[in-house]
């Protein structure tokens, strides 16, 4: 029954390895699979983080053209309830300890796809990340370089103290080289692929130090987009479920026929939908005492807003629904404008 078992994951592993990655060891193409799923499993988990401490938000530009640091997250974590606070706490462990992993195998699918050899040794118990990367050819190196470079966003330590919260967010100095490795040889450092990083104040205070990995997700991410799925022939999508105003605002137009929305995603490219309301409604507007509506402003929604009325001033709204028969019968109402309208 082993040698069965043995080799139907062959046969699999065969079949994962198309033309191109003939030349590679065959499990490769595994080994891509179990960077997904760390990286999906990361990802996943430190979502509902971010969204609770407004991790997406659009951030402002220092004057070299970096990111400024978000100062809001440890206000935002800070008025969380103590469960809560808890409960990402573990969510961030968790995510960092799937990520180093996540990244770990990345470094070594690159240099299969650079060198056609390992560069992780046989039994090791905790790989190096900054020593797999010095194993890569220049060329490799500078390109990940670039990819970190241009992601414009932070992985964030956060000081927390349950007697006050300290409403602070910091950069370890190595983060702040902009230096793809040096995050490589903070992560080593702190041990975060090993056992997460979770550190307690030595100085005699109540303090956790945590750490949220929001840039290196971002970073792994285009790693896994530009450089690792193309060379093995594999479809990849860049993450996309976690909507932000980064760049852009969403849009919602309504052209008479159809609403249209454009919803920008964290890497400012945008999700549209469109569709046509089966009923509108049509408003017309005049002053109490006139004889002429104004023309009718149809709108699928449910509220209208008109500018530049007169203070103090009864007006008659007309209301009526429209579809592909024609309009209804009219509902009217009589409103007064505040003696400080605009």
């Amino acid at each position: 029954m082993g040698c069965i078992a043995y080799v139907r994951h062959l046969k699999l592993l065969r079949v994962m390895t198309n033309a191109y990655t003939q030349k590679l060891p065959p499990y490769v193409p595994f080994l891509y699979e179990m960077v997904i799923a760390f990286f999906t499993t990361a990802r996943t988990i430190l979502g509902p983080v971010l969204e609770d401490i407004d991790g997406f938000r659009s951030l402002e530009l220092e004057p070299d053209g970096r990111p400024t640091r978000p100062e809001h997250v440890a206000y935002r974590l800070a008025k969380l309830p103590p469960t809560v606070v808890a409960h990402h706490v573990g969510s961030c462990m968790t995510a960092t300890t799937n990520l180093g992993l996540a990244y770990v195998h990345t470094l070594r699918l690159l240099n299969f796809l650079a060198q056609r050899r390992d560069i992780l040794p046989p039994n090791v118990a905790k790989p190096k990340l900054a020593k797999l990367y010095d194993a890569l050819p220049k060329e490799s190196q500078n390109a990940l370089c670039e990819i970190y470079n241009q992601v414009g966003s932070h992985d964030l330590e956060i000081n927390l103290s349950p007697t006050p919260f300290t409403k602070k967010t910091r950069e370890n100095n190595s983060i702040s080289a902009r230096n793809f490795r040096s995050v490589l040889a903070f992560w080593d450092s702190h041990r975060i692929m090993q056992n997460s990083h979770l550190s307690f104040s030595g100085d005699g205070r109540d303090a956790v130090n945590l750490f949220i990995p929001f840039r290196s997700i971002l970073v792994l991410d285009r790693i896994l987009a530009k450089k690792v799925a193309p060379a093995l022939k594999r479809d990849y999508k860049t993450i996309k479920h976690q909507l932000s105003n980064r760049n852009d605002d969403p849009l919602l137009e309504w052209d008479g026929k159809k609403i249209l929305v454009r919803l920008p995603d964290i890497y400012g490219q945008t999700i549209e939908a469109s569709w046509k309301p089966s009923v509108t409604s049509v408003i017309r507007i005049r002053e109490a005492g006139t004889l002429l509506w104004s023309p009718g402003f149809e709108t699928p929604f449910n509220m209208c807003t008109f500018v530049n009325l007169s203070p103090d001033t009864e007006y008659e709204l007309k209301l009526t629904h429209k579809n592909e028969a024609g309009e209804s019968d009219p509902a009217i109402s009589t409103v007064c404008t505040a003696s400080n309208s605009n």
